[in-house]
């Protein structure tokens, strides 16, 4: 299975992406937050050119959002750096990693809700290029840890003896893919 998240300038389909995150996660072989963290791909996108070359968008109240949050996070994924990658670049680079874990080509791709799909699919398109994850293996993670828990937030605790909620750092993308992961295969 994969958990893909990405963070973007906006709530529609046509947003700027700011960077991409996936991890690759087998149940039964009953990985830790920290394996799923140290295993993931993270690559930061060049934002200036999608909206100067592919028309993606930016909402002001997204920018305020972010205006709001940690330096780290700000510098990880927001301020643009020398070591941005183009929208098409990144793509490939995902599609090359994803290629190492087996039946890649069948694997569920599990996000929070639908616009990581939705931002994804319409960079696709605007770049002319296949779907990295073809539509009908999305899956939506708040569904599932409500349905697998009873909860009806799509938040749940994690029982691994492991796994410590200080460490999951909000709104980095790596995080949040390991985090709904732990919730998906360990969630009470």
């Amino acid at each position: 299975m994969f958990m893909f998240d990405v963070e973007t300038l906006g709530i529609e389909s046509n947003s700027v992406i700011l960077s991409m995150a996936c991890i690759y996660f087998n149940p039964e072989e009953k990985p830790t937050y920290k394996q799923l963290v140290e295993n993931a791909f993270f690559v930061k996108l060049n934002s200036k050119y999608q909206t100067e070359h592919l028309g993606r968008t930016v909402t002001k109240s997204t920018l305020d959002w972010w205006a709001k949050q940690p330096e780290m996070l700000k510098k990880q994924s927001l301020i643009p750096s020398a070591n941005d990658v183009m929208p098409d670049e990144a793509i490939r680079l995902m599609m090359g990693w994803s290629k190492q874990f087996p039946n890649d080509e069948k694997c569920v791709v599990w996000a929070r809700g639908n616009l990581d799909q939705m931002c994804l699919g319409s960079m696709e398109d605007k770049l002319g290029r296949e779907a990295l994850f073809h539509f009908g293996r999305w899956r939506d993670v708040r569904t599932a840890v409500d349905v697998l828990t009873g909860s009806t937030n799509g938040y749940c605790n994690v029982d691994h003896p492991e796994f410590n909620r200080d460490d999951v750092i909000k709104h980095n993308p790596i995080h949040d893919c390991a985090y709904d992961a732990m919730m998906l295969m360990y969630g009470k």
